[in-house]
């Protein structure tokens, strides 16, 4: 079946049906920044979508959605208010390690969330603009920081206190394409392109 040259909003410049996978160069996102804690949520949720995933445990479904991800060419980043010495051990114990192109904690800034500090030193590294990242938070100073950077922020319910730009319980719960389909479209609408 095919498939559009990018998300529903956007019209394929050709008019000719395209086979595969969406293009990224038709992504406005090029870098998801996770919060830990969000990634500790999801590895442990119980009501992923398993018809997306099919995999027997909501952990293998993470992995899966990180590689489907890559797929995308979106680039992975992993942002906490605590030590590298309490992150990187319990990533490596779930081995989920690996898959973050960079992963910025308590002693990489000299302010933690709220300031967007972290945030930027992500993108820096990952060489992405705030407008091409989204921000996963889980909690008010975090939501904060990443609107304080300039990134689009989706925030898990009911911490954000109405302050991100969109409000997701999981990011497993939906297919994943929907899910980026939507953020991307939210972020089209506040831009004037």
């Amino acid at each position: 079946m095919p498939v559009s040259y990018g998300p529903s909003d956007i019209v394929n410049p050709r008019g000719t049906p395209f086979v595969g996978p969406v293009p990224e160069s038709f992504w406005l996102t090029k870098a998801l920044l996770f919060d830990f804690d969000w990634v500790i949520a999801e590895s442990k949720n119980p009501n992923y979508n398993k018809k997306d995933y099919e995999d027997p445990t909501p952990l293998t479904a993470l992995k899966d959605c990180f590689r489907t991800l890559r797929a995308y060419e979106i680039r992975l980043s992993l942002t906490s208010n605590r030590k590298n010495s309490e992150i990187v051990p319990v990533l490596h114990q779930l081995n989920l390690a690996e898959d973050f192109d960079n992963i910025r904690c308590f002693e990489d800034v000299k302010e933690i969330k709220p300031s967007p500090e972290m945030h930027q030193l992500s993108m820096d590294m990952l060489g992405v603009k705030p407008w091409r990242a989204v921000a996963f938070e889980t909690t008010l100073e975090g939501v904060q920081a990443a609107k304080a950077a300039g990134i689009f922020c989706v925030g898990m319910p009911p911490h954000v206190d109405g302050q991100a730009d969109m409000k997701l319980a999981s990011f497993l719960d939906n297919p994943l394409i929907h899910i980026l389909e939507k953020i991307d479209q939210a972020k089209r609408a506040g831009l004037s392109l």
